[in-house]
């Protein structure tokens, strides 16, 4: 471990990420941290057993179990000895032995259409005594992927990552490209890239309070709000050719002229469809047998947010101040005003929060469009040797790319998707609840499992 990146630690700086990348025999460790609106690379070169950061901030455990699965590299001091990455049996993730305690396996499969997660839970009848998660079943080998990829064509394998947030992570790629080519992406890219994460966020807190309301036995409230989240996708189906933004972001702006296009469908459905959205969300947020489900469920402090490294609406539920929006001038419509905040930390205060960003957002996209800046939607990106780090505030929070060309050609893409910072704090926030508590507590993180098997 890096001696600065423990004085970083200590300094009250967030750590977001640790990764490793092994050029030739040689490989480099990279802490990253969030300092304002940029992010600060504290890399080391690793050999042998590294000193473990976790016991300073166990926001690092992850990444540095990741890593040593990944890698190889041994950690000094890393509390936890369990493999990450490979699915281990229940029998050695179980903590506890008594008679009074029983192990239910909930996954990898369970009903409905959900991700593949499984998670051996440890209980003494309703409540939770320990929970150990696997959630590593599927290697897509994504970061692999990009490899040797040429540059025009490695926004679709972003986009990928995650297929819920494609634009989020193709605009990210993408970004980081275009700070080692030190491109200046035209206005109208950056307005209609805009647009596009805007809508994209609509649309999954829209998912997030719906599958919300199904738990709540809210039939007609979750239809209510699919429907919403349906006419989102068929704005962007409308304004981009598919229904998930795809194929729209490319390394210097836009494939085509998209703002134009967008905004030829936000004239005719955008009214219609945010008029829907706010009447369905202001009817969950005040159904009080929806809320007295998620007051108090899933409660994480201030201080346990921090610790983790945790991001987007799980942290700003707790009063935790992270949007990557703040101050940022690469998106054309920067955050503006107070960020959204709530104290309490449960599933309740996580559901106020997207609440609140489905209005904001919906600001954003008529600011972009307003706009409208004229000019190209494309500049030229001559390729460039070189590392560079870009970050977007996706749906679920801060989204991390790293990117290094050789050659002009990629020769390692590493990503930190939110969801990989905020899922380490779901078995914290189980404590005290009971297992009708666990579907309200995992809607209320929205965090994606295809962002962990990347």
């Amino acid at each position: 471990m890096s001696a600065q990146a423990r004085s970083r630690v200590a300094g009250g700086e967030r750590l977001a990420w640790i990764f490793a990348d092994r050029i030739g025999r040689q490989t480099r460790l990279h802490y990253v941290f969030a300092n304002g609106a940029s992010l600060v690379d504290v890399g080391s070169d690793a050999a042998g057993s590294v000193q473990s950061l976790t016991p300073v901030t166990p926001a690092a455990e992850w990444y540095e179990r990741e890593i040593r699965d990944r890698f190889g590299l041994e950690f000094e001091n890393l509390s936890d000895d369990r493999p990450l990455v490979r699915v281990e049996p229940p029998d050695e993730l179980r903590k506890r032995e008594s008679p009074e305690i029983s192990t239910v396996l909930y996954g990898p499969i369970r009903s409905g259409i959900v991700e593949s997660a499984r998670w051996t839970i440890d209980t003494a009848g309703e409540t939770f005594v320990e929970v150990a998660p696997s959630m590593f079943f599927k290697h897509r080998g994504l970061e692999e992927r990009f490899v040797g990829v040429e540059l025009e064509l490695a926004p679709f394998v972003a986009e990928h990552v995650s297929g819920a947030t494609a634009s989020s992570h193709a605009a990210a790629f993408c970004r980081a490209v275009e700070t080692v080519a030190d491109v200046h992406v035209p206005e109208r890219a950056r307005a209609a890239r805009s647009v596009l994460v805007e809508l994209e966020r609509v649309a999954q807190h829209l998912d997030s309070l719906g599958k919300l309301a199904d738990d709540g036995s809210l039939s007609v409230g979750s239809a209510q709000t699919f429907a919403a989240k349906e006419r989102v996708h068929r704005l962007l189906a409308a304004g981009t050719g598919h229904r998930f933004g795809r194929g729209v972001c490319c390394v210097g702006g836009t494939r085509f002229d998209v703002l134009a296009s967008l905004r030829e469908a936000c004239d005719r459905e955008l009214e219609e469809v945010e008029r829907h959205a706010r009447s369905v969300v202001q009817t969950l947020v005040s159904t009080q047998s929806l809320l007295d489900r998620l007051i108090g469920a899933g409660k994480l402090t201030y201080e346990q947010v921090v610790r983790f490294g945790a991001v987007g609406p799980v942290a700003r539920g707790s009063g935790v101040s992270c949007d990557a929006r703040t101050g940022d001038d690469y998106f054309y419509t920067p955050l503006t005003g107070e960020e959204v905040l709530e104290s309490n930390g449960d599933a309740a205060a996580r559901a106020l929060v997207r609440a609140a960003e489905i209005q904001r957002s919906f600001q954003l996209i008529r600011n972009a469009l307003s706009a409208n800046p004229p000019g190209d939607w494309l500049a030229k990106a001559a390729p460039r040797d070189g590392c560079g780090f870009a970050r977007v505030e996706a749906p679920q929070g801060e989204l991390i790319y790293f990117v290094r060309i050789e050659g002009g050609r990629l020769m390692r893409v590493a990503i930190r998707p939110p969801s990989y910072a905020n899922w380490p704090l779901f078995v914290p926030s189980l404590p005290g609840n009971i297992f009708t508590d666990f579907s309200f507590i995992e809607h209320s993180f929205a965090a994606s499992q295809s962002e962990v098997d990347r």
